[in-house]
């Protein structure tokens, strides 16, 4: 059985306790060899990273894609929101290179829409006046989570993760004065008596766009499937509120709660999660099972989970670097806090060591996968094969976009 992932001791890789002192003494012969640290260099060039996978190619659909995807975001009023350098950095693109073979058109169609969502509630977060006013996202996650239980509002683990989430909402007094005035826990009582259409909640332009698409998913997806993609999501924006109120009290963070935090934060997660809908929709054609909860939860299944979203958002924090500290300060960046606890000499060698920890979690997402066909019945093989086939291509494509997306270009990232 492969170690936990989220152990005090595993945090950064499965050889972390070998790397900090290796990497601790390295640093110390640099640092302290003259006597000071006077040649700290605050600039920060992106270090080369070369993976073993195929490099990615683009599904054909994108550009096609794009364009319905981009109308469908205009038709939500959020291009007035965002402005029109948010439609220009293309982020469905990120679904083209990651995505781009082995899945249905209209199954393609449905994550370009939701990345190009995320993506719009991740810009409004971080570079609006939410960015350290709980109180201002405080409706809009309201409502998403609406959406979320609507369905299955008797849900235990999404209940469980609801009150994280208002938990958070309650701890400052102008979120908590908002919360107050939401018609949220009203609207509860209606999806639980079924007294009234989720249609008929009238919801702001985030919300509603994941209304759309949440309506399309828990039509397509048995209703078990469906609650584990509401779980990552809410995990997504319980984390969304743990960045704000880091923001807002100027509260420093540690490498382990760093990390728990960019799991979710990075919303990776949900487009792994995905992979249940192509399983749907390939059960239609050929016989193949679904992964169920005993060895989705598993430990294995988890750490392979964990390995690949690991790799996702710390590969991310390597290349937005220059945007998230150099330009905004957000100190919510891997590069940042290594370059911090480690004493590197430059943000470029702190860029180096948190590109070399992706190897390690490569190797682990490797291994997680061959434990977890070991222990499964052979039934489930073809649906581990696929889930790691979404794993293994998040590697190149998201290396692909990241080196291509006008999204983290200076020049083009609105103010």
């Amino acid at each position: 059985m492969a170690p936990s992932l989220d152990s005090d001791s595993t945090v950064l890789s499965i050889r972390s306790d070998f790397r900090e002192g290796r990497f601790q003494r390295q640093l110390k012969s640099e640092l302290y060899r003259n006597g000071s640290r006077s040649s700290y260099e605050n600039v920060y060039r992106i270090p080369d990273f070369q993976h073993r996978y195929p490099k990615a190619q683009l599904n054909p659909f994108t550009a096609e894609y794009m364009d319905i995807t981009n109308d469908w975001l205009v038709s939500l009023g959020l291009d007035k929101d965002l402005g029109p350098s948010f439609l220009a950095s293309k982020t469905p693109e990120l679904m083209g290179y990651v995505f781009y073979d082995d899945i249905e058109p209209r199954d393609f169609l449905w994550l370009c829409k939701l990345v190009a969502l995320i993506f719009a509630v991740d810009t409004k977060l971080d570079e609006t006046d939410w960015a350290d006013g709980i109180e201002l996202s405080c409706d809009t996650i309201l409502d998403i989570n609406l959406v979320l239980l609507w369905n299955d509002p008797e849900n235990k683990r999404l209940l469980e993760r609801l009150k994280s989430i208002l938990d958070r909402l309650m701890a400052t007094e102008a979120s908590r004065a908002r919360l107050q005035l939401h018609t949220f826990h009203a609207d509860i009582v209606h999806a639980r008596n079924k007294s009234k259409s989720l249609l008929d909640v009238k919801m702001g332009a985030f919300a509603s766009g994941l209304r759309d698409l949440w309506v399309e998913y828990i039509e397509a997806v048995p209703a078990e499937f469906a609650s584990r993609q509401a779980e990552a999501l809410q995990e997504y924006l319980s984390a969304c509120l743990w960045e704000q109120n880091n923001r807002k009290t100027g509260k420093e963070i540690t490498i382990p709660d760093y990390i728990t935090l960019r799991r979710s934060s990075g919303c990776a997660l949900p487009f792994l999660v995905c992979t249940d809908l192509i399983i749907e929709h390939r059960r239609q054609k050929s016989p193949i099972s679904h992964l169920p909860d005993s060895l989705f939860y598993g430990e294995d299944m988890q750490n392979l989970l964990a390995a690949s979203v690991d790799y996702v958002v710390w590969h991310n924090d390597a290349v937005n670097f220059h945007k998230e500290i150099l330009r905004d300060g957000d100190v919510h960046n891997l590069v940042h806090i290594v370059s911090q606890q480690y004493n590197c000499h430059s943000y470029t060698q702190a860029g180096e060591l948190v590109l070399e920890l992706l190897h390690d979690r490569i190797a682990e997402m490797e291994l997680a996968y061959e434990e977890l066909k070991s222990v499964a019945s052979p039934e489930f093989h073809p649906a581990i094969d696929r889930y790691m086939k979404t794993c293994r291509d998040w590697i190149p494509g998201t290396h692909e976009w990241h080196m291509t997306t006008l999204r983290y270009d200076l020049s083009t990232t609105s103010m």
